[in-house]
């Protein structure tokens, strides 16, 4: 199966909803604790938005949500992604290879975070997704992120 055909799909929504399905049958790990929830995907954008809370104990002792959940929300997100994306394409998962994180301006306590997170490449053994949070409500994008995943075959 191709990138295009992939996207094609109704399938990836449906995968996608699975995948966050199966973090919550392992309650108490981080996957589980950060509550993320599927928003929607877009074909021609090649994208899958997300939204998490930010809940209390996220907050850094400033009062806005600390550098390390932050990326763990990110690294959950375009992760999600490129898992999803593993599956179809005959792996069996996608760990993380790299990510680069800019941290741009805070997201204050009681936001919701909005994550977009987008298929730059894909190759056959290594996908490359980018990433954007932002307050929801919030046009300007906080944090901005660049991952490397791994696809694992059997």
């Amino acid at each position: 199966m191709t990138i295009d055909e992939l996207f094609q799909q109704q399938d990836l929504e449906k995968n996608m909803k699975f995948a966050i399905e199966k973090i919550k049958e392992q309650p108490g790990r981080l996957n589980d604790m950060l509550e993320i929830q599927f928003v929607e995907c877009d074909a021609k954008e090649r994208t899958v938005t997300y939204e998490l809370p930010f809940l209390e104990w996220e907050m850094n002792p400033k009062g806005i949500l600390h550098g390390g959940i932050t990326a763990a929300m990110m690294d959950l997100s375009l992760g999600l992604f490129a898992n999803c994306i593993c599956w179809q394409l005959g792996g069996f998962f996608a760990p993380t290879v790299n990510m680069n994180m800019n941290y741009l301006q805070p997201i204050s306590f009681n936001d919701r975070i909005c994550i977009k997170a987008q298929l730059v490449s894909s190759g056959r053994s290594l996908l490359i997704l980018n990433g954007g949070a932002r307050a929801k409500g919030c046009e300007q994008i906080a944090v901005t992120a660049s991952a490397t995943y791994k696809v694992m075959r059997k």
